[in-house]
């Protein structure tokens, strides 16, 4: 049977970041003229590699992706993603990774559903879910390099515009995505319930996800963050959430604690009252 897979879209090279880490930066068109960037990391494992939130690439590249290693696995981070998920099932049968509920592209089913507490697509990696948000998202920390943070939408980086076209930038700067680490302002609005405050709903996932140790990050979106990440991305959590922070009431004494009776042997504090001198004026 024949699958009309969607067909590569502008894509850059391979680049490769860290060592056993690559990136691929692509696009994806919102609307006519609106086109933003959209991200695949590819993380090496010996001779197997990893792709995450998978990018179609051209026939030339891909040749370059196949250099690498061989395509093993894929895995699906966020809700909105997913499109070339099936071609690399197809293609390289790849074993496929997603949350439960990440259907928004319904194929291909998974072959591990992704869980925090469960097996991880990398050894020694971990998977953390945001359990409070609406939609399905997920992270994925590798222990490369001193830990490596893959996300989708939640957390972004952006240094420029790069693979945007101008309806894009303006697009994304118009719902609050601005240059430097952020929780994504589209992606907040869309986790949080109705009639809920958003500065508060996701505040406990978050706190959750800085107990992870990473020095880089790299979004489906944006750029990559190298070195300072989780530095920046505890700024950009501070400065997004607010912390409930519980009041401490003066201490009261026990009621059945006695009263102090003064020391009888320290004198007590007494204040010396003197006469003002002249032309000086009297105070309290």
């Amino acid at each position: 049977m024949h699958i009309a897979y969607p067909a590569p879209i502008p894509h850059g090279p391979i680049q490769q970041l860290l060592p056993d880490f690559y990136m691929v930066k692509g696009t994806a068109h919102l609307a006519p003229g609106v086109t933003v960037n959209r991200n695949m990391g590819i993380v090496r494992n010996g001779d197997d590699l990893l792709l995450v939130n998978p990018v179609r690439l051209r026939r030339r590249e891909e040749e370059r992706l196949c250099d690498l290693g061989r395509v093993r696995q894929a895995v699906r981070l966020g809700y909105y993603h997913g499109c070339d998920d099936l071609y690399y099932r197809d293609r390289f049968n790849a074993f496929f990774w997603r949350q439960a509920g990440s259907d928004h592209y319904p194929l291909p089913p998974a072959d591990q559903l992704l869980s925090e507490g469960g097996p991880s697509p990398i050894p020694g990696g971990q998977v953390l879910e945001f359990t409070s948000s609406r939609v399905p998202e997920a992270v994925l920390q590798v222990p490369l390099s001193g830990g490596l943070l893959l996300t989708c939408d939640a957390l972004q980086y952006w240094h420029d515009w790069d693979k945007c076209s101008w309806g894009g930038k303006w697009l994304l700067r118009f719902t609050g995505v601005h240059r430097g680490m952020q929780v994504s302002p589209g992606w907040l609005q869309r986790a949080t319930p109705p009639r809920e405050n958003s500065r508060r709903w996701l505040v406990a996932d978050f706190e959750r996800l800085l107990q992870l140790r990473f020095l880089h990050l790299l979004g489906a979106h944006g750029d990559f963050c190298a070195d300072r990440a989780h530095e920046l991305v505890e700024r950009a959590v501070t400065s997004t959430f607010v912390r409930t922070i519980v009041p401490v009431e003066n201490p009261r004494p026990p009621p059945n604690e006695p009263t102090p009776v003064p020391d009888p042997l320290k004198p007590p504090v007494t204040r010396v009252l003197r006469r003002p001198r002249p032309g000086e004026r009297r105070t309290r």
